[in-house]
């Protein structure tokens, strides 16, 4: 009867053991897992927060670049409107220059 007794008691220690020993790396694991949440947690936070400055940046970056399309813009119809009056004033010109150059040569014929 010892013998069975003895071997009953070494079967359950065995059980408690194991159960004991699962328990350990159960709580390991639990414990890594919430180390790792905390951590993934930090990462999420930093990631919204550059994600937050990198749209604020985008806005203001969007606005230069409406304010420069304007300015682009106007710069372009000065363009245009002198581009006219540069084409308008040779017209004019090409009908003043030869009288200009009579008077020229005849000034220019008295001096000498």
């Amino acid at each position: 009867m010892e013998r069975s007794e003895r071997g009953e008691k070494d079967d359950s220690q065995k059980a408690k053991l194991i159960f004991i020993s699962l328990a350990v790396v159960v709580i390991i694991i639990l414990a890594w897992s919430f180390v790792s949440a905390k951590n993934a947690r930090a990462e999420r936070d930093a990631a919204k927060q550059e994600l937050e400055m990198v749209k604020q940046d985008n806005a203001k970056l969007e606005q230069m670049l409406k304010e420069q399309n304007v300015v682009i813009d106007d710069l372009k119809k000065k363009v245009a409107q002198l581009e006219a009056k540069a084409k308008a004033k040779p017209a004019a010109k090409k009908k003043a220059a030869p009288s200009k150059t009579t008077k020229k040569s005849s000034k220019s014929k008295k001096t000498q």
